[in-house]
């Protein structure tokens, strides 16, 4: 039997290339690391760091407002929102809390001096009145929120941080949404 030299060789050469892309892909893919061998996901930055605390600082307003308005509100409408408010950004809030655990993330239980002010006006109104001074200022407050959220998702690095930001946004469009149709209800209703 005779042995093809030139095809042996050939053959030799085409795997000695192949063993080598092979080597050249996995190091290559391998370099591709973060230096710090970090996950990317997990790095928290100052903008991060800001909007935890913000975000934190506007569901413990709608918590503290949705309970002011089931307390001085009249309109069931009014009555029905404050409750979804509150419902909604206790869960926030819990998802918030359970994101910043294990990550350089500090949260507020508090609100802003400007809210609380807010806050203090509007305790001081009832019924009729109350509904619709609430309702207008959720609308402002809503777009507040709308504001920050489309920033962090637009600045932020943390990928976990940004994808919850993406889900509240949504959330906070559809109570904006809720809020202008409430406001045309008691609007309809003489207010």
């Amino acid at each position: 039997m005779k042995i093809n030299f030139q095809k042996t060789t050939v053959n030799r050469l085409r795997m000695s290339g192949a063993v080598l892309m092979a080597a050249f892909t996995i190091g290559g893919l391998s370099s591709c690391d973060n230096e710090d061998d970090e996950p990317i996901v997990d790095t928290v930055s100052q903008q991060d760091m800001n909007f935890a605390i913000s975000a934190s600082q506007q569901a413990n307003a709608q918590i503290s407002f949705g309970q002011l308005a089931l307390e001085n509100g009249e309109d069931d409408s009014v009555l029905e929102y404050a409750q979804l408010i509150a419902d909604s950004n206790i869960e926030s809030k819990a998802e918030l809390e359970a994101l910043a655990d294990g990550k350089d993330l500090q949260i507020s239980d508090g609100i802003t001096t400007e809210i609380q002010a807010r806050y203090d006006e509007l305790a001081a109104l009832q019924g009729e009145e109350f509904d619709k001074e609430f309702i207008n200022f959720q609308i402002d407050l809503l777009n507040n929120s709308m504001s920050m959220y489309e920033n962090q998702i637009d600045n932020g690095e943390n990928f976990t941080i940004s994808g919850y930001a993406e889900k509240n946004l949504a959330i906070v469009k559809d109570h904006k949404a809720e809020a202008i149709l409430v406001k045309a209800e008691i609007g309809l209703e003489g207010l």
